[in-house]
């Protein structure tokens, strides 16, 4: 049995859009879908309604009766799943059609192995889709320093709807942080590698998702803050890496923060959080205009 968990606010387009995908998949097994409506309109709640409805997939709807934020709707998520095996998707991201054999194929290997299935999420190459950019496939490294590479973001990145496990090693990551209002894939991701959890890729280097990726209407200054929550929530971990690595994920957050910043017209605050990033680790910064001058 397996749950598939996915939170909706205000868009139930883009929920038809998701739960389509969910029922293109080639793998059969007995399967649920948990839809949370965190406090959506009353239009757009009737709207999903509708969505699910018609969907020929089994759908048990949660609803909330206001707007609590993203971290508490996935708790209720995890709260309401009872499925051995669980995986997540984003009202507006999709599963190609494969996504869920590959990564079951995988963990019935992996279990044939004699790996603990409840310590073990498998992850998956996906899609990236910048709005008005061209597509790009996105490879999840799972073969270095997971903490390391969580941290920085650059080789294996946290994002739920790439995974697949059992309830039980999702629990190991105990529950979101309600404190995120953005970046609880982040924490949660590095809670799980923290706690003996590990992070494996299928055998397929095709991407098995799609991410649409957008950063209009996101707040730069509550992108940075909650990076300085993971930061200081992770600080033992985060430090052990050493000093220089610290330098370098504190400047990552901060390019982050003005890409948000930039892509919502304030160009100032963007080139605040340039200057921040500077000031916390010149080479990094080198680094990335090095890079930027490299693609033109």
């Amino acid at each position: 049995m397996l749950d598939v968990l996915i939170p909706h606010y205000n868009d139930a387009d883009q929920l038809d859009f998701s739960l389509r995908s969910v029922a293109d998949q080639t793998w059969r097994g007995d399967l649920r879908v948990i839809v949370v409506d965190d406090g959506s309109d009353k239009d757009q709640l009737s709207r999903a309604e509708k969505v699910i409805i018609d969907s020929d997939l089994n759908i048990e709807l949660i609803r909330c009766p206001e707007n609590q934020g993203r971290p508490k709707a996935r708790n209720t998520l995890l709260d309401a799943s009872d499925a051995r095996f669980v995986a997540w998707l984003d009202a507006g991201d999709v599963w190609y059609p494969t996504k869920l054999q590959t990564q079951f194929n995988r963990l019935y290997k992996l279990d044939y192995e004699g790996a603990d299935l409840n310590s073990t999420w498998v992850t998956c190459n996906y899609d990236w889709q910048w709005t008005g950019r061209r597509r790009r496939t996105v490879k999840q490294d799972t073969t270095g320093n997971q903490l390391h590479d969580l941290f920085v973001g650059d080789r294996l990145r946290a994002y739920l709807w790439t995974l697949l496990g059992t309830r039980a090693s999702f629990m190991m990551a105990n529950r979101f942080d309600e404190r995120l209002t953005r970046l609880q894939d982040l924490d949660y991701f590095i809670s799980f590698v923290r706690g003996g959890g590990v992070l494996v890729s299928t055998d397929t280097a095709k991407p098995l998702c799609c991410y649409f990726k957008s950063d209009i209407g996101r707040n730069a200054t509550e992108i940075r803050k909650c990076y300085t929550t993971i930061f200081d929530k992770h600080r033992a971990p985060l430090e052990a890496l050493g000093p220089r690595f610290v330098r370098r994920a504190k400047a990552k957050a901060d390019f982050v923060a003005a890409r948000f910043a930039k892509s919502n017209g304030d160009r100032l605050r963007a080139l605040s959080y340039h200057v921040d990033a500077l000031r916390t680790d010149p080479y990094y910064v080198a680094h990335r205009v090095k890079k930027s001058l490299r693609k033109g």
